[in-house]
């Protein structure tokens, strides 16, 4: 079983701890979660690291989320991407349709997360295969994760950044 490596982008730590925990219970596979609380931050870990997933907020400090996932499009095209907002509009989830963007309103439930998670995943994995690509994009393992149940998360570490 593979880790499914998740990079969570938003501004609100009660948000992301709670996203995190219910992603864990709810995805039926081990997954791995970093945090940053900013699209710049993000940006920055996206240079070094590789993610299968990239999970962000419209309204950060910085770099929207917005901005932040065209980029990670642009850089990183086999990363699933979702944005999520309480700004909703039916343009911008147009513009995230258009994209090639998960797209979600807040509030939600986090069932409703896992669905979307789990349709942009096996939409990526077909695309793969009829593409005739048989190594999926790499994969970052982090240190502790050599047991598939073992959950590691890690916050990017911004001095300009409060942790609270």
């Amino acid at each position: 079983m593979s880790t499914l490596n998740i990079l969570l982008v938003d501004d609100d730590r009660i948000l992301v701890t709670t996203l995190s925990h219910g992603l864990r219970r709810a995805m039926g596979k081990a997954i791995s979660v970093v945090f940053c609380a900013s699209g710049l931050e993000a940006s920055a870990l996206l240079a070094t690291q590789a993610f299968d997933l990239v999970i962000s907020d419209l309204h950060m400090p910085g770099m929207t989320g917005l901005e932040l996932l065209k980029q990670t499009r642009r850089d990183h095209p086999a990363t699933s991407l979702v944005l999520i907002t309480s700004y909703a509009t039916d343009a911008l989830a147009e513009e995230a349709h258009q994209l090639g963007i998960g797209y979600i309103a807040k509030p939600f439930e986090p069932a409703l997360l896992v669905q979307l998670i789990q349709g942009l995943i096996q939409s990526a994995e077909t695309a793969k295969i009829n593409a005739g690509i048989e190594n999926a994009p790499r994969r970052v393992t982090l240190e502790g994760n050599e047991n598939p149940g073992h959950f590691v998360d890690k916050v990017c570490a911004d001095p300009a950044v409060p942790n609270s």
